[in-house]
């Protein structure tokens, strides 16, 4: 058995493999092709574990973010300019505020507009709404002075106060294989993340054998089983992490 150790947020992931990943990989040279289907479910699923595990690493290293949503005035339905319109404004915000990170994921709507869902973290809570549910409880200092906005440029900017919850990560990631089967998103990144956000933590060998073996003491919280061409029979198991 190999054994593959990942800590993301308070999540514990134990993955058991049977047979040891092969360390030849054989890269074919890339050709330059149109590309007419959709993207393959298994791509978008795999962008979407990554969302989940950067989003709540970023959340335990960085604390409550704004949850923002991005949308155009106009015609949204240029996929090269949406790519560089956030692109933008990731730098503008940046300048604004110098520690600011950020990740967002497109959507398409049914009127075929893209939007942006996103997280910012390190700036001002006080921009976003304070809302119970779907109420507006607090109107948030963004409504005033529209200083996302103005950095957007594009056109209007929904921002809300978040509680850091965990359930941010699934929340963000469920917008990758919601429209990844779209062709429209050929043309865009599902996934556009901040350098500064922290991946999560990956331990291989005898030292994740030993913390596999620890943890199977306790009670998973899930548990899932399949079988894999190259690895074998695979188990994962998924432990929640709390602070006492």
């Amino acid at each position: 058995m190999t054994y593959i150790f990942r800590k993301y947020g308070n999540t514990i992931e134990i993955t058991e493999l049977e047979k040891e990943p092969s360390k030849v990989r054989v890269y074919a040279p890339r050709k330059g092709r149109t590309v007419y289907g959709a993207r393959r479910s298994d791509n978008a699923r795999r962008t979407q574990k990554i969302c989940v595990r950067r989003v709540s690493s970023a959340i335990e290293d960085f604390g409550c973010p704004l949850l923002v949503t991005l949308t155009f005035n106009g015609d949204a339905s240029d996929a090269s300019y949406a790519n560089d319109s956030l692109r933008f404004f990731q730098v503008r915000l940046r300048t604004q505020y110098p520690y600011a990170e950020s990740v967002f994921v497109p959507e398409l709507s049914p009127r075929g507009r893209v939007h942006f869902h996103g997280l910012l973290f390190n700036v001002p809570l006080s921009l976003g709404d304070t809302r119970d549910g779907r109420r507006i409880v607090f109107h948030g200092e963004e409504r005033k002075t529209r200083t996302l906005a103005k950095l957007w440029g594009e056109g209007y900017v929904d921002a809300r106060k978040t509680d850091g919850s965990p359930k941010l990560a699934r929340y963000l990631g469920k917008y990758i294989t919601k429209g990844s089967d779209h062709v429209f998103f050929n043309g865009m990144r599902l996934l556009r993340v901040s350098r500064g956000i922290p991946s999560e933590i990956v331990i291989r060998g005898t030292f994740a054998e030993y913390l596999a073996h620890r943890y199977a003491k306790r009670k998973a919280t899930y548990e899932w089983e399949g079988e894999s061409v190259f690895h074998g029979k695979i188990i994962k198991k998924w432990y929640q992490q709390y602070s006492e």
